[in-house]
């Protein structure tokens, strides 16, 4: 399936929407801050940054959600995977703005922002949530077969009398003819390789999880996923417990969708990348200032732990997305490609000369697949 071009327009512009609302409070943190040092700092999580900036807002996944958004937005107008993309920067807004409508009701953050300010971040909120479902929206409404103009042609449904499929010298719909010669095939190797990355950092992820289960109590355990007053989050914030189960789902389907070549597992692993590049940079980074890595064989178990899983998590985010930004990594052909003539014998003829057009099929016999 794929979008029609009304519903990529509408794709495009609500992402818009979504990238303008996170790049304004990007642009009101950066003039609060003592300069983008201090408030970079304060993304990637220094306990001095965090509590001597109480008036920032923001967190490293608003420049995050601010680029997925604006590629969103570009493939929804020219990618064949738009809907992919659409639904990709939907989810990603709910794991990171969802968390809102109950944080900035809260009553212990009268201590963090003014309530001027936490109503315009509530308004944000809402917004943000009502543009990311009507993403959803635009994608099951905006649905057609891809190969529909080509089943059109076909049968003898386009407009000037064109032919039917085969019966007419211009090439169909769709540039429905042999591949071109030195075409990059979809490589086998892709999607075992996401598949086995990103399950492996999800189930890095889960394991903290269960780890910080059997240390807490119920009643602060709860907090990394309601919040609570001793939890340095920013205004708007995602509390840990709900942002490692968002990345854990997120990552989990996208690798079982790469290992089914399933049509969502390109866009949707890239957003899995990208939240897990972000907290490995982030954390790399405060290890770094903190001098862990300078003293990494002294630390206690669970710092050098914490530190690996960071290093971890930047490894599989970086070769996921290296991977996943070949357009032909998780490749499958479409419906329509899959009439072009040859293609079934693709790559199974060694004698044919590179480039050679093995023809349209006879008049008497219908397109390969009909």
């Amino acid at each position: 399936m794929t979008l029609t071009r009304g519903a990529r327009a509408t794709g495009a512009v609500l992402c818009a929407v979504l990238a303008a609302l996170a790049a304004s409070w990007i642009v009101r943190d950066l003039r609060t801050a003592d300069g983008l040092s201090a408030l970079w700092w304060f993304w990637a999580g220094d306990g001095r940054t965090l509590l001597s900036a109480r008036q920032l807002t923001t967190t490293l996944h608003d420049p995050l959600l601010l680029l997925g958004c604006a590629v969103a937005g570009l493939a929804a107008l020219r990618s064949r995977a738009a809907a992919g993309a659409l639904v990709a920067a939907a989810v990603v807004t709910f794991a990171v703005r969802l968390p809102g409508l109950w944080l900035l009701s809260a009553h212990w953050m009268d201590l963090r922002a003014t309530g001027e300010l936490r109503g315009r971040a509530l308004v944000s909120v809402f917004a943000s949530l009502a543009v990311a479902v009507g993403l959803i929206i635009t994608v099951v409404a905006g649905r057609r077969p891809a190969d529909a103009p080509l089943r059109a042609t076909a049968y003898g449904a386009s407009s000037q009398g064109q032919a039917a499929y085969g019966a007419s010298s211009q090439e169909p719909p769709h540039g429905a003819g042999p591949w071109a010669p030195g075409a990059p095939h979809p490589s086998r190797g892709a999607p075992l390789t996401v598949f086995v990355l990103l399950a492996a950092a999800a189930a890095v992820r889960a394991a903290w999880e269960l780890y910080w289960t059997a240390q807490l109590p119920a009643s602060s355990y709860a907090g990394r996923f309601t919040g609570r007053a001793n939890l340095l989050l920013p205004l708007l914030g995602t509390p840990p417990g709900w942002l490692n189960t968002a990345v854990v789902a997120i990552s989990l389907t996208a690798a079982g969708g790469a290992l089914l070549r399933a049509s969502f597992a390109r866009p949707l692993g890239l957003a899995a990348a990208g939240l897990l590049t972000a907290s490995g940079v982030s954390g790399i980074a405060l290890a770094e200032r903190l001098d862990l890595l300078g003293h990494f064989g002294t630390l206690p178990t669970v710092d050098r732990l914490t530190v690996g899983s960071w290093v971890g998590e930047l490894a599989a985010g970086v070769v996921t997305f290296a991977v996943l930004a070949r357009g032909s990594a998780l490749a499958v052909p479409t419906a329509a490609e899959s009439l072009r003539p040859g293609h079934q014998d693709r790559g199974r003829d060694p004698g044919r000369p590179a480039g050679a057009d093995p023809g349209p099929p006879p008049p008497s016999s219908p397109p390969p697949g009909w």
